[in-house]
């Protein structure tokens, strides 16, 4: 059974297309009305081109991870979900491609990402040496790290093709023995990810200072695109419920997603917490620069994010009641979307910058390019997706589902 979000495909396609052209007009708008030089202006479209491609890589990663939690632990409650969380993991090999390219042209100097890659820094005899750069070179050299990188990009992905096979052959036919094949891939999967998302992101963000380090920095940006990959499904789930596709999807659903929301939202604010609390106590200049250069030229932008993925998800969603109120928790949803969004940029934007950086009409006209481009891939595999997940042993218990304290 095909499923369209248009009762019209064209609608589908003319959707796309309008927001596509309209974030192309708004980045060319955006160029001729400053006056800044045409590299600074290339610059700073691959800067936002990257943050971008990276948010949304990083929510499908995000939401690969979970289905897969889910697995492991073996909820019954989840199960109708399943095929909305395969779904939306879609991208991932999109992303993961597009990001890899970026580090090729960055390895090649077509275009400046990460400053560890220019060859001067580690040259003894060149005004640009770094000395902190040259002593880690053994772990910050090229071929090492397009190695690694294409490495667990790949692994990453043939778990999630794997998943997706045996899950799409569950859609119809119920076998246990598939059951259990899933649980132990995802295992696997697990122990893989919780050791190359620690590499993932010091080399995806936070070698774009190689002079700043974080102990925990990989587990605080895990907590921040889990959160927003959670935010992302029930806002998918009530929608495609709302047209009729996802009818087996009822309050006690969503409230145990918004248990995770709410949960993932606290995780975040631990480890948001923890780096900021350890930094300020032994203020060592190289360690508080990172919220030096983000309080003065920038607003104190790690601070103000707290209301939008801390206060507003704790206290929207400490009541039971909230928590299976459709429209409340799309909305809190939509603002941790947007706080996370918020949260990637400040953890980007100024560590490439040349200049201070002002959000502007090219940033919201590449997120326009780079949403529709993801939600094309969305579309697509809605279409020829079987959400009812029949053949799983657990659906029946996951379709009558009732939460035993509401």
């Amino acid at each position: 059974m095909s499923y369209n979000f248009f009762k019209d495909k064209n609608k589908e396609k003319k959707f796309i297309i309008f927001f596509i052209i309209l974030g192309l007009f708004l980045i060319f708008f955006d160029i001729i009305k400053f006056n800044n030089s045409l590299i600074e202006q290339l610059h700073n479209i691959i800067i936002i081109t990257y943050t971008n491609i990276l948010y949304l890589t990083l929510i499908s990663l995000g939401i690969l991870c979970f289905l897969t939690i889910q697995y492991v632990s073996k909820s019954v409650w989840s199960v109708i979900i399943y095929p909305i969380m395969e779904i939306l993991s879609s991208f991932l090999p999109y992303g993961c491609m597009l990001i890899f390219i970026m580090f090729i042209f960055n390895s090649l100097n077509i275009i400046q990402l990460l400053p560890w890659m220019n060859t001067n820094v580690v040259n003894p005899n060149s005004i640009l040496y770094d000395e902190i750069i040259a002593n880690k070179k053994e772990f910050l050299n090229v071929p090492f790290f397009l190695i690694r990188n294409i490495f667990y990009m790949i692994v990453w992905n043939v778990f999630y093709f794997k998943i997706k096979k045996i899950s799409c052959i569950l859609h119809n036919n119920y076998s246990i023995k598939l059951y259990e094949k899933l649980n132990s891939l995802s295992v696997k999967f697990i122990i893989f990810f919780a050791i190359t998302s620690i590499f993932m992101g010091w080399d995806w963000i936070m070698f774009l200072n190689p002079h700043w380090i974080s102990t925990i920095f990989s587990w605080y940006l895990f907590s921040s695109y889990l959160s927003a990959g959670i935010g992302v499904i029930i806002l998918f789930s009530i929608y495609l419920n709302k047209i009729g596709y996802l009818s087996y999807f009822n309050e006690h659903h969503l409230h145990d997603l918004s248990k995770y929301l709410f949960s993932s939202s606290l995780l975040w604010t631990y480890f948001w917490f923890s780096q900021f609390l350890l930094y300020w106590y032994s203020n060592i200049p190289e360690e508080m620069i990172f919220f030096i250069k983000r309080t003065i030229f920038y607003e104190n932008i790690h601070f103000w994010m707290l209301i939008l993925n801390f206060l507003i998800p704790f206290f929207g969603l400490l009541s039971s009641k909230n928590k299976k109120n459709p429209l409340i928790v799309s909305m809190i949803s939509i603002i941790i979307l947007i706080g996370h969004y918020i949260d990637m940029y400040q953890l980007i934007i100024p560590e490439i910058s040349l200049f201070k950086y002002n959000f502007g009409l090219a940033d919201i006209g590449m997120l326009l390019i780079i949403v529709s481009i993801f939600l094309k891939i969305i579309f697509y595999n809605v279409n020829k997706h079987q959400l009812k997940y029949i053949g799983h042993p657990y659906f029946k218990e996951s379709q009558h589902y009732k939460y035993p304290y509401m």
